[in-house]
């Protein structure tokens, strides 16, 4: 095939992947818990108010929250306005990631491959509608690599964006400074493999990065009361220490299996990618681009060493920004197998090879597309056309966050009474217990459902008065019980 229709397919690749997530965007699926209680802190507070620590246990960086705030005010009392700035970070990443990869490889097949899994990725499309900071991360960190190695007529030209928007970024993204120190890592490397060192560029780079950061970190993140409430959240994504103990060598499966089966959304394939990727770490190690290397892998071991510190932990969402990277890998390793195999063989089929990744990844896409979390306005919807006055709506406990975010939107505007449900984990009869304390007809809401409570309630409940109503939909339920008698 050549070199122009590849290029051709390349961006009508991209244009899907636009047009994919916009259908996704205007789909407007349900606020689900997460996003409800970021969205209540953004919408609740003016833009001063977002400079103190966030309620529900939340934390998302400054200029994230004020860009939010913006586009909340832009399109008041829709989700459409919270989603709109990861759309177009997604948008803007997708160009960015393409001309990343042309620099690093300037290879057409590998740059195909790895953009069509990336555009295609269920994660990067699900983020691109979230409201939360995670595509932002990709967007940054890609940013960073484009201004870094894209060509200047003049050097000083790269060390004055790589300065401001280095600056931005760490107001932008958590991560930043994973990306940050990989840059200054690679450009010292740089320096020294042209024996060319700039030590006054160098230098000021790295001291205005240092007091961006260290006046962001002493602002923003030192003694945040967050902090113990996000270390016992995120106790599963630190990495152990010990490697003579079981712990570590589950940390390491499990999070390689998160990597390659949800993250790049391979599933129950995540073998065949994980191969490959070694196969393209040797073929970089072989063909001893060092550099290259530093910047696709260095971001992982950084971020480990991190979580090992409980700094910072290793999780799906919060590596979002290095799935294009692994995918540049794995790109690698197809090519040069491809590659191999006809120079061998001389069997044209070997160029069907690429092709399997993508129809995977389709797969994985659409099996659930557009992306639902928990559709907790259809069951409201549903209460709203049957609810009568004099009846009582109980609010499980889990949907509390999004219940507010739609009344406060709006969106919901009973006139009944509202029974919010407490957290009994571990303590189901409880749960039943509160719900009979009504002597009424009573509606049941549930979304974001913790270890099947809502089959135990209501079961309890069915043995002792009569179910009227139901509705079941994705990850929420509504159900009306007639508790008179």
């Amino acid at each position: 095939m050549s070199e122009k229709r590849l290029h051709q397919i390349t961006i009508a690749v991209m244009w899907l992947s636009v047009a994919l997530s916009l259908i996704q965007f205007l789909y407007n699926r349900s606020i689900w818990l997460d996003e409800a209680m970021l969205s209540l802190n953004i919408i609740n507070r003016s833009y001063s108010e977002l400079l103190n620590p966030l309620e529900y246990l939340q934390v998302a960086p400054i200029g994230f929250l004020w860009i939010e705030k913006f586009f909340s005010e832009l399109i008041p009392n829709s989700e459409y306005g919270l989603r709109i700035f990861p759309l177009l970070c997604f948008w803007m990443s997708i160009y960015l990631f393409y001309k990343v990869a042309t620099i690093l490889f300037k290879n057409t097949k590998i740059t195909l491959l790895a953009l069509s899994l990336f555009c295609l990725n269920t994660s990067l499309l699900y983020y691109s509608s979230e409201v939360k900071q995670y595509m932002v991360d990709v967007l940054v960190s890609l940013s960073l690599y484009y201004f870094l190695l894209k060509n200047y007529k003049k050097e000083n030209h790269r060390y004055w964006l790589l300065t401001l928007f280095g600056i931005l970024s760490v107001c932008l993204s958590n991560i930043s400074t994973i990306i940050l120190f990989t840059v200054a890592l690679f450009l010292i490397v740089d320096q020294i493999k042209k024996q060319k060192t700039n030590y006054v560029n160098l230098i000021t780079l790295f001291v205005t990065w240092g007091m961006a950061f260290s006046l962001y970190y002493y602002r923003f993140i030192h003694h945040h009361p967050n902090k113990d409430g996000m270390l016992t959240y995120w106790g599963n994504s630190f990495m152990p220490l010990n490697i003579f103990e079981l712990n570590f060598w589950d940390f390491c499966f499990f999070k390689t299996k998160m990597v390659f089966g949800s993250l790049l959304a391979f599933g129950l394939f995540g073998l065949l990618p994980f191969l490959f990727f070694f196969i393209g770490l040797y073929k970089l190690l072989k063909d001893k681009h060092r550099k290259i290397l530093l910047l696709l892998m260095f971001p992982t071991l950084l971020q480990l060493l991190l979580s090992v510190c409980k700094l910072y932990p290793f999780d799906l969402r919060l590596i979002l920004f290095q799935a294009g990277f692994y995918l540049l890998v794995i790109s690698i390793g197809v090519i040069y197998v491809m590659d191999l195999n006809f120079k061998k063989t001389k069997q044209t089929w070997v160029y069907l090879l690429p092709l399997i990744f993508p129809v995977i990844v389709c797969v994985t896409l659409f099996k659930n597309y557009p992306a639902k979390e928990e559709e907790i306005k259809q069951s409201i919807q549903f209460i709203s056309k049957n609810i009568k006055p004099g009846q009582t709506i109980y609010v499980y406990y889990g949907a509390i966050r999004a219940f507010e975010y739609y009344t406060k939107t709006g969106k919901i505007n009973f006139k009944n009474q509202i029974i919010f449900g407490n957290g009994y984990r571990g303590c189901n009869q409880k749960y039943a217990d509160e719900i009979r304390n009504n002597k009424q007809k009573c509606w049941l809401l549930f979304s974001h459902i913790f270890d099947n409570e809502n089959t135990y309630i209501t079961t309890s409940l069915d043995s002792i008065y009569k179910k009227d109503l139901s509705y079941k939909t994705y990850g929420s339920e509504a159900y009306l019980y007639d508790m008179t008698k």
